[in-house]
């Protein structure tokens, strides 16, 4: 193992650069010196495994600082790391957008053809890196490198969520090309640390790529952070740790090595080894890792959050070496004695418009009111009047539904498509209705981009599209304009041709470009197609804190099909990265067979055993999923869970 490097051997062997150019300028000494000084420089030692840059004292700061804007700590992305060419959060303009568009997320460029060639070009293009002595050099004539940092995001004061994408939008349009969100994690309600007797905070994580060294990144976000309002000037009267309408931390930092691992100088960066999230940096402005990270839940969990979305499914402490899920079960286990109350407690929310929040502290009931004449459940017993439709909104609210979901295109086995403008006659008018009397969350459910704005203008809060984004392909863009959530459901075909798409055999599950699942069988399959429609609603801009995925029970699925997704719950949710889950089984046709019963109206009993059986979880992190269930009748599956839930949280 190699010893660590000195400071004043970085000082000593800066010296031995700075000689030569002077030495040049004035008498015409050869330029071979420099290679000379290089040499020596390169045989200073390094450290191996992780990317240090450390002070010892005041007097060392400015050179680390100058140290950290050469480019030291930069790293290019892992190999297979796609970028893209448009921003995450925001447009390219230069003011903070009220309501930000999400456009396209790097990672799933692949999707659509692109982001090899972008990367071959940048690998290609690589200048070497110099050590510098004058703040001018850092404006050295060549191309940054990418690398990969995590920002921590939060906010206490005002609307919330919405200072949290203003900031990402501020970053992403007042750095173009230098700053760009990859992907988010889940978002969480918390209570304050340290002080108190502030409001609870909406805290989340966020990956991103940068071309910046970490001191110049830390200089841009807290330039958001004061656009935002947050007091972050030299002479700032804010308290520490106290309110604030937004808070940006960089948590970790991608690292890589000066010296090659023979010791020889290292010419390009494309020579060395990139090593992610190793970057080790401590100044009087900025500490990377996070020097508190490992005592934080609200930092922690979402960091588990992008752990999970990792190819490797690891993010590693540079120096616990530590996982994040690791760091997170350490902190648990040394809190497991410590009595915390209910108001303590961290819960996951999705967050809705007009700075509301549904919280998954409990199960989500979402209540089912279709204003179709051809609904399977209710034969249409909503649809010839709005105020009949708005009151049975009003008493699914009283009967315990947290959510209405208001469809006007029957979407049953067999059933032909509706013409937008008959749909939106349908739904527009109830939205309304609904409106003049109650502030409850309301999702459309509808497979037409033009339904969804629309509707989302009337009032609704979240998309609910039966076809994940497939059959409208204006859907996702529309979604991710708006900056709402979406339930993205998994299916095949259209309701008319679904039922003849049940087959989930290994060999009749991977599409014509390879796309698809390797191993046979609904559970699985269904997990790769519901995570390639999760992905794509990421690629256009919908990012994870906003999604809800569906495994579409009864939609291009058998008998034995919706049983084993039933069953096979806990497993689905780890393979989409713990996501939020819809589950729609309320009155289904499996039920059905199986009790004998062809009314639809009379399968309540056997909806709240589905329901029950969707919500059971013997994982480890079951306190962390999050479940939502679409049913007709929400008294009863109310009552259910009220009583499952109880037993589940009793004392042993």
């Amino acid at each position: 193992m190699r010893r660590k490097q000195h400071p004043i051997i970085i000082n000593i062997t800066i010296i031995f650069l700075i000689a030569p150019m002077i030495a040049s300028r004035s008498c015409g000494v050869s330029c071979n010196l420099l290679g000379e000084a290089a040499a020596r420089l390169s045989r200073a030692p390094s450290v191996r495994g992780r990317a240090i840059i450390q002070t010892e004292g005041t007097s060392d700061i400015t050179s680390i600082r100058r140290a950290v804007n050469r480019g030291q700590a930069t790293s290019v992305g892992p190999p297979g790391f796609h970028r893209g060419s448009r921003a995450f959060f925001g447009s390219q303009s230069s003011s903070i957008s009220r309501n930000p568009t999400f456009l396209s997320l790097p990672i799933m460029q692949q999707l659509r053809g692109g982001g090899d060639s972008e990367r071959n070009s940048l690998s290609s293009t690589r200048h070497n890196s110099t050590l510098a002595t004058t703040e001018s050099d850092s404006t050295a004539d060549h191309r940054p490198s990418w690398r990969r940092a995590y920002l921590a995001v939060g906010s206490n004061l005002g609307d919330r969520y919405q200072n949290i994408a203003n900031a990402l939008s501020s970053l992403e349009a007042n750095h173009a090309g230098s700053i760009r969100v990859l992907r988010t994690s889940y978002l969480r309600e918390t209570a304050p640390m340290y002080v108190t007797d502030q409001p609870a905070f909406l805290n989340g994580a966020v990956e991103i790529e940068t071309t910046y060294t970490p001191l110049e990144l830390l200089r841009a976000m807290k330039r958001a952070e004061g656009d935002l309002g947050r007091d972050v000037g030299p002479n700032s009267m804010a308290v520490r740790n106290g309110p604030r309408p937004i808070d940006l931390d960089i948590i970790m930092f991608d690292g890589y090595e000066v010296s090659n691992p023979d010791g020889s100088a290292a010419d390009t960066l494309g020579d060395n080894e990139v090593i992610p999230c190793a970057l080790v940096m401590q100044t009087e402005k900025l500490e990377i890792p996070h020097p508190r990270m490992s005592e934080r839940e609200f930092v922690l969990s979402p960091m588990n959050d992008l752990e999970r979305a990792t190819e490797s499914g690891r993010i590693t402490h540079p120096i616990s070496n530590k996982t994040m899920n690791e760091l997170l079960h350490s902190l648990f286990h040394q809190n497991s004695n410590s009595t915390t109350s209910e108001d303590e407690q961290a819960y996951r929310v999705l967050p809705l418009p007009r700075g509301r929040m549904l919280q998954f502290n409990r199960t989500i009931i979402m209540g089912i009111l279709n204003v179709t004449p051809d609904s399977f459940s209710d034969g249409g017993k909503y649809s010839s009047s709005v105020e009949l439709a708005a009151s049975q909104a009003l008493q699914l609210v009283q009967d315990g539904a947290d959510i209405i979901d208001i469809g006007g295109e029957s979407t049953r086995p067999g059933a032909d498509e509706v013409a937008v403008p008959e749909e939106l006659e349908r739904v527009i008018p109830v939205i309304e209705r609904i409106r003049q009397e109650s502030d409850i969350p309301i999702s459309i459910d509808t497979r037409h981009a033009a339904v969804a704005r629309e509707a989302i203008k009337a009032g609704a809060d979240i998309v609910n599209d039966v076809s994940g984004g497939m059959h409208d392909p204006d859907m996702l863009s529309s979604v991710a304009e708006m900056s709402v959530p979406m339930i993205v459901m998994h299916m095949r075909g259209t309701p008319k041709t679904m039922q003849s798409l049940t087959n989930y055999s290994s060999a009749d599950n991977r599409s014509k470009d390879g796309i698809g699942s390797e191993e046979g069988g609904v559970v699985p399959v269904v997990a790769t197609e519901l995570m390639q429609r999760s992905n794509a609603a990421e690629a256009a801009g919908i990012p994870r804190w906003l999604q809800v995925v569906d495994p579409g029970i009864g939609f291009a699925k058998d008998i034995d099909g919706n049983l084993s997704l039933l069953n096979g719950a806990d497993r689905l949710r780890r393979s989409c990265d713990n996501l939020p889950f819809l589950w729609g089984p309320s009155r289904k046709g499996f039920i059905g067979k199986i009790a004998g019963e062809s009314h639809p109206e009379e399968r309540d009993y056997g909806t709240v055993a589905a329901c029950l059986a969707s919500i059971h979880s013997n994982d480890w992190g079951k306190d962390d999923a999050c479940n939502m269930l679409r049913v007709h009748n929400a008294k009863a599956v109310r009552q259910a869970i009220l009583v499952y839930e109880a037993i589940q949280n009793a004392k042993r």
